[in-house]
């Protein structure tokens, strides 16, 4: 079901003023426990990304809450010891220097080496940014599975990029 203009997620104008003023100093400090640099920002984009949605998000709070934790983890991704992020290694360009360049094309090389259904968790997690809810919805499988096969796939590429066990690691 597509949403009109005058529609919101939460239902009239007035409706969504009023889940934005209660939910956004939350969302904020939701951000804030997750460690973001910049809470207020990811709180912000997380009710653009629902807004812009072209199909309506059956709970929208739920939603919003999703967006916040993916958005704040993958702020952080890059400063926690410097681990890989699957973001660089998905958008050719973005990496750093002509190490950083080796490396992602080597994770792309070796996600490619993974079973469909590790790769694909871990593609939808990841690069794409879904909950875990969504991606169970997409695949039409248990959310326990879901995060089974997540953890599977990045057990199996940490492996496979390190096999003696070493300073990178995907979390």
């Amino acid at each position: 079901m597509e949403q009109s203009h005058q529609e919101t997620p939460f239902g009239s104008q007035e409706a969504f003023h009023g889940a934005f003023a209660e939910l956004y100093p939350r969302l904020v400090s939701y951000a804030r426990r997750y460690g973001a640099t910049f809470p207020e920002d990811i709180a912000q984009e997380a009710f653009v990304i629902l807004m812009q949605r072209e199909v309506r998000v059956e709970h929208p709070t739920a939603f919003l809450y999703g967006t916040v934790r993916t958005l704040s983890l993958t702020e952080r991704r890059p400063m926690k010891n410097q681990n890989l992020s699957l973001e660089a290694v998905s958008e050719p360009g973005l990496a750093g220097g002509a190490d950083d360049q080796v490396l992602n094309q080597e994770v792309r090389e070796r996600m490619r080496l993974l079973s469909p259904t590790f790769r694909e968790a871990l593609w939808l997690f990841v690069v794409e940014g879904l909950s875990i809810r969504e991606i169970a919805d997409i695949l039409g499988i248990p959310e326990a599975t879901v995060k089974t096969r997540i953890h599977r796939a990045k057990a199996q590429l940490k492996d496979q990029l390190n096999p003696t066990g070493g300073v990178h690691v995907l979390v």
